[in-house]
């Protein structure tokens, strides 16, 4: 086999495969839904307690949305859920921040969270991975989004129970 040939095969095939690994990565890690030790109700309430109690002005600027009543309401409630319940979280000196520097962000504005109940009983709070998003932006929005994953950390420990 002709050497650079097999050198350009070669880096073709090990691009693949860290491209599969990176998206496998960004799979099962951009989205990771943590277990709740509090009932839905309780989770719920913690969400509404905690994050405006946060003294860096983070706040709830949008009323919690109850997705499965509208969900059940159009006859297409998804037979694994009991309950699904979506909190807009913000810092609106955050968000200004990111949006001085990219007005095209205000796409995922503001961070969504939801609460959901399984048929099981289980109780589940789902979120963006902003600290592991940050990574694929460039350095100054990625510090922005570092802070934001910061204080969803703090808040999620105190949520969760």
């Amino acid at each position: 086999m002709n050497p650079t040939f097999a050198l350009v095969l070669g880096l073709i095939l090990g691009l693949a495969l860290a491209a599969g690994a990176g998206v496998g990565v960004l799979r099962t890690r951009m989205i990771a839904p943590r277990r709740s030790r509090r009932s839905f109700e309780d989770t719920c309430a913690a969400i509404e307690r905690v994050i405006p109690a946060d003294p860096e002005g983070w706040s709830l600027p949008l009323p919690a949305w109850d997705a499965y009543a509208v969900l059940e309401k159009k006859g297409v409630a998804p037979a694994n859920l009991a309950r699904l319940r979506f909190f807009f979280v913000c810092n609106p000196r955050y968000a200004s921040d990111m949006l001085r520097l990219d007005p095209t962000l205000s796409g995922m504005m503001p961070c969504t969270w939801s609460v959901y109940e399984t048929r099981d009983g289980t109780v589940w709070l789902a979120k963006l991975n902003v600290g592991l998003m940050g990574r694929l932006f460039p350095p100054a929005i990625a510090a922005i989004m570092g802070k934001v994953a910061a204080a969803d950390e703090r808040f999620l420990a105190e949520v969760l129970g």
